[in-house]
């Protein structure tokens, strides 16, 4: 097991703040050297071949060709790291090979694969799906999410050291896929696939077109100089690439990020540790928007706590990741099991679907224009393959996953529910989510409140994150659940 961070120098300069972590990407300086290869004006990439190819730019985005063309940097590269964003193509098409086919070809050699894979379990994945290096070895992890959503790639690569036309040292990769470590100081045997032979030269990299219109974007890449890899500490939190609004800390819990933000020792109660868990904890959420909510939350003694569980929509495999944070919680924190719920637009699918299989663990259920029909959003044909599903298979099966359809379980069990929507949400329709929640749950006997909002969409407003209401009703609820009595329900 490695345990140790190494810093490696990334120019010869003489200062020490030149040096940075290889395998920090959310916040180690770039160097001089660094090149931005994909951007919000333009990119630097060049077609493959001798054709002009059909790779497309606009608004800051490449997408990939319709067809068999392919884009390499102008420049060949020795070692490097590389940051990249990609976003797979939706495909109904059971070829895989439709199904969001593309690579980084590392030196026009190795070959990291780009697919559509985040339904297929982790018993049946193999080397030639998203993460793997292509043919030779599957990723570490699942680290996927849905197709349509921003992943990102983060590598290290020390290319293959040769004495004349003889390799003395394998190509070695570290690489992550969404924050998660996939290969680890890998060393490659061989190129992949269709690469080209390896050889003492640096080559250019490589965006794959196979007939799949992927799309890449904030692509950047810098030169570096290894005598050895960097190694990864098994547990170091510069793992877990997060930002939170507030001071607190990040984990990792199977595999996938989690924060808490504990309040100060000054306003902690005794017993069990009452929370909100907020939703949804992609990696821009919770962001400044939330400060207010967190600081009255924190002054009044309540911790609040989320985990990253992708674009799952309230699959299966998503409430997953919910049962591991509560387990963690509740088992090795002290903290209640009876939280209440801070659901903001999709989080209320994650939110709500975890909530109808736990109604007995839930103190309450805030939201903020929270999506509550997958109908509405995302729609089926962009949710079904969360839940390993066509979309006329999941039109079948709402009553088990829509949220709308599993509200009875929560108002028997006295959960209430305050919901904050703006009649002019274009997004996030108001009739066919928080209304028909509140119409539903009012004919189950249920408690519910929905404030609606005149001229008001799925926007930035400062009165949604700002609402004295939902503060108190969140804190009322934590406190409640947090109580010796329902604590020990």
């Amino acid at each position: 097991m490695l345990t140790i961070l190494a810093l490696l120098s990334l120019a010869p300069q003489a200062d020490a703040t030149a040096k940075a972590d290889l395998l920090d990407f959310s916040s180690a300086p770039r160097s001089e050297a660094t090149v931005q290869l994909i951007g919000p004006e333009g990119h630097r990439l060049v077609p493959e071949g001798e054709g002009p190819g059909q790779w497309t730019f606009e608004a800051g985005v490449l997408t990939a060709s319709p067809v068999w063309d392919s884009v390499v940097t102008p420049e060949a590269y020795g070692d490097f790291r590389l940051h990249l964003e990609f976003a797979v193509n939706l495909s109904e098409d059971e070829n895989p090979e439709a199904r969001g086919n593309s690579g980084v070809y590392i030196q026009q050699r190795y070959e990291l694969q780009i697919h559509d894979s985040f339904s297929t379990p982790w018993d049946q994945y193999e080397a030639w799906q998203c993460g793997s290096l292509y043919r030779l070895k599957k990723p570490d992890q699942q680290a996927c999410w849905p197709a349509q959503a921003w992943q990102t790639y983060d590598i290290v690569f020390r290319a293959a050291r040769f004495e004349g036309e003889t390799k003395t040292e394998a190509a070695r990769i570290t690489a992550f896929h969404n924050g998660r470590l996939i290969h680890d100081d890998f060393a490659l045997p061989r190129k992949t696939g269709a690469g080209k032979p390896e050889g003492p030269e640096p080559r250019p990299i490589k965006l794959q077109g196979h007939h799949n219109q992927v799309r890449f974007r904030n692509a950047w890449i810098e030169r570096l100089e290894l005598d050895s890899m960097p190694e990864v500490a098994a547990e170091d939190p510069r793992r877990v690439q997060k930002r939170l609004p507030r001071p607190g800390t990040t984990l990792t819990l199977g595999g996938r990020t989690a924060f808490v933000i504990e309040p100060p020792a000054a306003s902690r109660r005794g017993g069990a540790m009452p929370w909100v868990w907020y939703a949804p904890t992609l990696a821009p959420y919770p962001g400044a928007a939330e400060g207010w909510m967190i600081d009255r939350l924190l002054a009044a003694g309540v911790a609040i706590a989320g985990i990253d569980v992708g674009e799952s929509y309230g699959s299966p495999r998503g409430t997953g990741g919910f049962d591991l944070l509560h387990q963690h919680l509740t088992r090795d924190r002290g903290y209640s099991s009876r939280p209440a719920f801070l659901a903001r637009s999709r989080g209320g699918l994650m939110a709500y679907g975890w909530a109808a299989a736990h109604p007995e663990l839930v103190a309450g259920i805030g939201g903020i224009y929270p999506v509550c029909d997958l109908r509405s959003y995302p729609g089926l044909e962009r949710a079904a393959p969360a839940f390993d599903l066509t979309p006329d298979a999941l039109s079948g099966r709402l009553a088990e996953f829509n949220p709308v359809n599993r509200l009875a379980p929560l108002a028997a069990a006295g959960v209430p529910v305050l919901h904050l929507h703006g009649d002019q949400d274009r997004t996030v329709p108001l009739e066919a989510n928080s209304a028909e929640v509140a119409r539903r749950y009012l004919e189950l006997g249920g408690q519910v409140t929905l404030r609606v909002f005149e001229g008001r969409g799925h926007d930035m407003w400062e009165g949604w994150f700002q609402s004295t209401e939902l503060v108190d009703f969140l804190l009322d609820r934590a406190l409640q659940g947090a109580a010796p009595a329902a604590t020990g329900r």
